[in-house]
């Protein structure tokens, strides 16, 4: 098997600092690791930035050596750091999921800390010294893909005898939205079905543009379809357009209709150039698709206030709508927030007062992000919330992003019932 390349990511701290990231460097290679290093491989004369661009791409694994300087540069994109940033983010937007990027953290300082450009990723502590040949092995070992615990076999039930036949067992999701199975609850064969229906619909209207929600409870409750109809007709939330979840009693072919495991309603106007198809289910699964506000503004926009407007509606329509189902506050709720057809779109704002440059467009189709929220904690962790759902769609225009300050304002006003 060839060597793992691996690529490492530094700021120049100190004399001391590059001597310590040379002897890590010095030790993956003697480790059969072929890692590149700029202290050996970048030349007078050579284009730093070309370096690093074809460095982190022909790397499988990338090691971010996430000192406090490092950290510092990264957050405000500065320097051979910051560029990089740019080079790893674009990444990350591309697969949320990649494990090609390490980070470590070299840093005393407490609690640790690696950019937030890496979300939530695990790190490997190298702070302390003492401690730095075990560090280094268990680097090696994500590396070479040699785990010291292995994930072993699924065995059989040894109680499947005694669940009578046809006896629900109910679902059981852990606390990373995962079933017993390893499925991801957003996955499951209802979700896909709404899905297939929903875009029958969009398309039969011509349209591409799009968000979709879902939402599922991780204890799943028992709900009959008045009850569904009922909740979801006072959790909407009646502040922007026609709001998620809406429910057209006076349009006959509108109004929602009951199915075996729920309801489900696809609102279509032809007028508006705008389709909505949401569906709940008895257990409290909620599915929404919904055409794009701005296709019925301006083709080819994608207006960043009104995204974060509609995530933000999103968060406080599934708030409302399990506090009106009674589910207990301590509930798990997996959420996920795709948007599709983005590719060639332009970034820009609604609001002149919030104008942005115009030269940011996308390259890519969709943006999909997946979030656990806490039921009781919703309304205080909101800012937070929507911006961890909004960021890596805005990185997909041309790295762009917004200020803190910005997801604050927005999503404020528009709990105030205001749309700015």
């Amino acid at each position: 098997m060839a060597a793992p390349k691996v690529f490492l990511s530094y700021s120049h701290d100190s004399p001391e600092h590059k001597d310590w990231v040379r002897r890590l460097a010095e030790n993956l290679r003697a480790s059969g690791v072929d890692a590149t290093l700029d202290q050996w491989d970048l030349q007078p004369g050579q284009d730093m930035a070309a370096f690093m661009v074809r460095g982190i791409a022909d790397a499988d694994r990338v090691v971010l050596v996430c000192s406090a300087p490092y950290v510092t540069k990264a957050e405000s994109g500065v320097g051979g750091v910051g560029y990089e940033r740019l080079i790893v983010s674009a990444q990350v937007v591309q697969s949320i999921d990649t494990k090609k990027f390490i980070p470590i953290i070299r840093s005393g300082t407490a609690p640790p800390r690696s950019p937030n450009f890496l979300g939530t990723r695990l790190f490997i502590d190298f702070s302390d010294d003492a401690h730095y040949e075990t560090k280094k092995d268990e680097l090696l070992r994500e590396i070479h893909g040699a785990p010291v615990h292995k994930k072993p076999p699924l065995g059989d039930n040894p109680f499947s005898g005694e669940i009578a036949k046809g006896e629900s067992k109910g679902r059981v999701i852990g606390s990373t939205g995962f079933t017993a199975a390893g499925a991801d609850v957003l996955n499951d064969n209802w979700f896909e079905a709404q899905r297939q229906q929903a875009e029958k619909g969009l398309a039969q209207l011509n349209l591409t543009g799009c968000m979709e929600l879902r939402f599922a409870l991780h204890s799943p409750l028992g709900k009959s379809q008045i009850d569904l109809v009922g909740a979801v007709k006072k959790s909407a939330i009646h502040t922007f357009g026609w709001p998620i979840g809406i429910v057209m009693e006076s349009r006959e072919d509108d109004r929602p209709r009951p199915y075996g495991d729920g309801i489900r309603a696809e609102i279509s106007a032809k007028e508006h150039v705008s389709y909505d198809y949401w569906a709940a289910r008895t257990n409290g699964d909620f599915y929404l698709l919904q055409s794009l506000f701005e296709d019925s503004r301006a083709k080819g926009k994608l207006f960043f206030n009104t995204r974060i407007v509609r995530v933000t509606e999103a968060l406080l329509f599934a708030s409302n709508l399990y506090a009106q189902l009674g589910a207990p506050a301590e509930s798990n709720i997996s959420i996920r927030v795709t948007h599709r057809g983005l590719k060639d779109r332009v970034l820009e704002s609604s609001n002149p007062n919030r104008w942005i440059s115009s030269s940011h467009r996308s390259s890519e189709e969709f943006s999909e992000v997946e979030i656990i929220v806490t039921l009781g904690e919703m309304r205080n962790s909101l800012v937070d919330d929507v911006r961890r759902l909004t960021e890596s769609l805005f990185l997909l225009f041309d790295f762009q992003e917004f200020a803190p300050s910005i997801y604050d304002d927005i999503v404020r006003k528009f709990e105030q019932g205001q749309v700015t």
